[in-house]
């Protein structure tokens, strides 16, 4: 089987994919584990991010910057070709495996033009916690980017999370990074899911954003509201719904 996670940055995707791959389904190529978390090593395939750059024209973009373009994505008959030979590669090599990166989310309708049966695990956490990550771990114009775009970023891929999973047929999950973290339940319907044990890689240490919203985060969520129209808060509802298994709406946002 071919596992595809899917989650906005900072959202627990490096999670889910450590536990895969420590589980025996292969998550990335090479890991060096003397590397921390913070210090770059996210359990993801290299030629996946390169795809997934190449389709948004992302390449050196910081992560709330890389956003579906304008134009819509960079859709070539090299791009799926190569698409095609990664996925062809991997077949042939392994048994069971899958592809990470917080990006496939918006390219999801790409990667499922060319990939054969495969179940998506879908994870997603409260935007405020995504927010405070951000803030907490930037400085300077940096943070400018975090007050201009967290948010507006949040939405879109945790939107277009909701849109693929309530459009699928087929094998699919959704997670939240919170329950994951704070009791059994959730890593049991992971295990369920994958139809096997799982190696638990949770680390409290590394869960370090609290749910409590800041003052500066209330504010610039009004205010995000009052421009776009609806909250943050109305899409996680809707992703809370999805991981409780109600049925499958059309819950897209316009």
């Amino acid at each position: 089987m071919i596992y595809i996670v899917l989650g906005m940055h900072k959202s627990g995707t490096t999670l889910v994919s450590q536990i895969l791959h420590q589980s025996g389904i292969s998550m990335a190529d090479a890991i060096d584990e003397a590397r921390s978390y913070d210090k770059g090593n996210q359990w993801e395939r290299e030629s996946t991010k390169h795809i997934n750059h190449e389709l948004l024209g992302s390449a050196h973009k910081y992560s709330l910057n890389a956003r579906m373009p304008p134009g819509g994505v960079v859709e070539s008959f090299v791009i799926a070709n190569k698409m095609s030979e990664l996925i062809n590669h991997y077949n042939a090599l392994l048994q069971d495996w899958g592809l990470k990166d917080p990006r496939t989310a918006l390219v999801f309708d790409q990667w499922s033009h060319v990939l054969p049966e495969h179940a998506v695990i879908a994870i997603y956490r409260r935007p405020e916690e995504v927010w405070k990550h951000y803030w907490n771990s930037t400085k300077g114009k940096r943070r400018l980017t975090v007050l201009r775009h967290c948010l507006a970023c949040w939405c879109e891929y945790n939107q277009a999370i909701i849109n693929v999973i309530c459009k699928r047929q087929s094998k699919s999950i959704v997670i939240s990074y919170s329950r994951l973290m704070q009791g059994q339940d959730e890593f049991s319907r992971l295990e369920s899911f994958v139809g096997r044990s799982l190696s638990d890689e949770r680390r409290q240490a590394l869960n370090r954003s609290g749910s409590s919203p800041s003052m500066l985060y209330s504010i610039i969520e009004k205010l995000y509201t009052i421009k776009v129209g609806y909250s943050p808060q109305a899409i996680y509802e809707q992703l809370e719904a999805l991981a409780g298994g109600q049925s499958r709406i059309n819950v897209e946002i316009n």
